[in-house]
């Protein structure tokens, strides 16, 4: 297998956008709405730059690559998991998990928990 990876970033950057905007759409929240999101983490490069072009400031992240490094599917379900437990997400909280795939494949659900 060959992947170009700047090339799969970039246009994963793109469709992760174009999701996130139908995501705010469907839900009728704005950026701001969203407490915490939680993504599919891939890397802190990776995660810097969705971030940043969905506005969403890293504080508003809850991250375990740090601690778990890519996990790969399991990577949304396990640190959500994680953020409640750790207190990060309560009750009443707008979050977005965020799936964005390396196959350039994107699902993204608004839950208000």
């Amino acid at each position: 297998m060959d992947t170009d990876a700047s090339r799969v970033l970039e246009h994963g950057v793109k469709l992760g956008k174009a999701t996130w905007d139908a995501l705010l759409t469907a839900t009728g929240w704005s950026t701001q709405d969203v407490d915490r999101v939680i993504g599919h983490q891939v890397g802190a490069g990776h995660r810097r730059e969705v971030l940043a072009a969905f506005g969403v400031d890293e504080r508003r992240d809850h991250s375990t690559f740090e601690l778990l490094g890519n996990i790969g599917t399991v990577s949304v379900p396990l640190t959500a998991a994680h953020a409640v437990q750790q207190g990060a997400i309560t009750r009443g909280d707008r979050v977005g998990l965020l799936g964005i795939g390396s196959g350039l494949n994107c699902l993204m659900l608004g839950v208000q928990w």
